[in-house]
């Protein structure tokens, strides 16, 4: 059967680094004043030797919280020499009972050996049999019984079982931070997918529908068609693309005026340089409002201009003396105003705003940037 290996998530991985750091610490807030104690209380050197043992450990790991060890093989081999050291220093002290200053610190060595090394728990597993069976084999060397080194296998289970159920709530924090962010990609990807679907369908609205619509009601020499259904083509062809840098609105909004359907006077203050998508979203609208005003609005006459207003934001109208109507109920399935008009200004970054009511005419307006 093959191993599936799992990856450790980001909290179990975190988890890990600051146990690690805290098993260190708690083992030398714990050892060092121990061994200070087991000196002073037998001053003899054959308890001088393992203590200073134990305190250079702990000073060098401490140091090594501060610099980067030297790497995880040479550090676990510098540990199992400290518990080997400490377990089979009974051979010349004797043997150590569960209330001495030596078994506190080999105590307190298999109590924090899963934490400092649990993203390795093969080597931690090493280091713990390390600690027991040195200090098992230093006891029974002196003549003790096995009572110490059976309370050390069960202090060192419980150690276990802490950081496992500590690990198992990091790992549930990593799949749960997992599945909302595969929510939250599943949701930009349908959003991106709806825009996609209505820049589409506003395309399609401006291009081979509107010009189906002028073909059907006439009203013009029909030598147009051919170079709008070209131009039609390549508009559906570019889409879901998105246009890139920056462009020349007022190079755009000429050539849009000259093939509308209706006779339209211009006024541009170019040049009107604008990112690509913007300028884009402008003329899309221009066309259709111009479209708007053959279709709807009773006149074959438009004024558009483009110019800069005070604030340097660019703003673009199309004008007619129509008929009018009253934008309030004009509902959202009329794709042009809401689609075509209004909803790609609004998501280029800029404003459209339609004003007209009956009888009066018609005014669309646009401006970029919004604010």
């Amino acid at each position: 059967m093959r191993r599936v290996t799992v990856a450790r998530g980001a909290n179990e991985r975190e988890l890990d680094r600051v146990l690690a750091g805290y098993a260190v610490r708690v083992r030398a807030v714990v050892i060092l004043p121990c061994a200070v104690l087991g000196v002073l209380v037998t001053l003899h050197w054959s308890t001088a030797v393992p203590a200073a043992i134990a305190v250079g450990w702990c000073v060098l790991q401490l140091y090594w919280l501060r610099k980067a060890p030297p790497g995880p093989g040479p550090v676990a081999f510098a540990h199992a020499l400290v518990v080997l050291g400490l377990g089979l220093s009974q051979w010349w002290t004797g043997a150590q009972p569960v209330e001495s200053w030596l078994f506190a610190l080999v105590s307190v060595t298999v109590g924090t050996t899963p934490f400092e090394w649990g993203a390795r728990p093969a080597m931690a597993a090493a280091l713990s049999a390390t600690t027991i069976g040195a200090y098992l084999t230093g006891t029974a060397s002196a003549g003790a019984g096995w009572g110490p080194a059976l309370r050390l296998v069960v202090e060192t289970a419980l150690a276990w079982t802490g950081y496992l159920l500590l690990r198992r709530a990091a790992r549930s924090v990593d799949r749960a931070t997992a599945r909302a962010a595969a929510a939250r990609q599943a949701v930009s990807v349908a959003a991106a997918r709806h825009a996609a679907e209505r820049e589409y369908l506003a395309t399609l609205h401006d291009t081979a529908s509107t010009t189906l619509m002028m073909a059907a009601t006439g009203g013009r020499s029909p030598s147009w068609l051919p170079e709008r259904a070209a131009q039609d083509l390549a508009g559906l062809a570019a889409v879901p693309e998105q246009p890139q840098g920056e462009a020349d609105l007022a190079g755009l909004l000429g050539p849009a005026a000259e093939q509308a359907a209706v006779t339209v006077t211009v006024d541009i203050r170019g040049p009107l340089v604008l990112p690509a998508i913007p300028a884009q979203a402008i003329l899309h609208g221009v066309r259709e409002a111009l479209t708007n005003v053959q279709r709807h609005a009773g006149v074959d006459e438009a004024h558009l201009s483009a110019r800069l207003d005070t604030n340097d934001r660019i703003v673009v109208e199309v004008r007619d003396r129509g008929r009018g109507f009253a934008p309030g109920i004009a509902g959202p399935h009329r794709r042009g105003v809401s689609g075509s008009i209004v909803g790609r200004m609004a998501a280029s970054g800029g404003r459209a705003v339609v004003e007209s009511r009956p009888g009066a005419g018609s005014v669309v307006r646009w401006v970029w940037p919004d604010g």
